[in-house]
């Protein structure tokens, strides 16, 4: 399932290390259950298949705190970009407010093409 999520395009390979990895701990848990069987013995737990669900718990933790890190990180340059537009298009309505009054003709034509004044201090090509 991870493979065919990273075909197309739906999953990122960075997270997809994660979860392979995550998917190989329980897989190699389930055929050698004699490993489970030492850390239970590590941990002090009586019922090693318990130790997988801690495991899960705690994976499934540590996920959810990386993706909220990276959640508010995007939210915070989704915040700066936004202001970032908005001041370019107020400098561009300054711009095109300076044209206006030096300059009556309009800068584009109706096809959205520049008109033949030329922009101050800008060359044509």
């Amino acid at each position: 399932m991870t493979f065919q999520l990273i075909r197309k395009h739906k999953l990122r390979e960075e997270y997809a290390l994660v979860w392979l990895a995550a998917s190989l701990a329980i897989f190699l848990f389930s055929l050698f259950d004699r490993i489970l069987a030492v850390l239970a013995g590590l941990f002090a737990v009586k019922y090693a298949p318990t130790l997988v669900l801690v495991f899960g718990i705690l994976f499934c933790v540590v996920l959810l705190l990386a993706q909220t890190v990276m959640l508010s990180v995007q939210a915070n340059r989704i915040r700066d970009l936004a202001q970032t537009i908005g001041i370019l298009e107020w400098r561009l309505r300054q711009m095109e407010d300076q044209l206006v009054s030096d300059d009556p003709s309009p800068l584009f034509t109706e096809n959205g093409k520049l008109s033949a004044t030329e922009i101050p201090g800008k060359t044509r090509t």
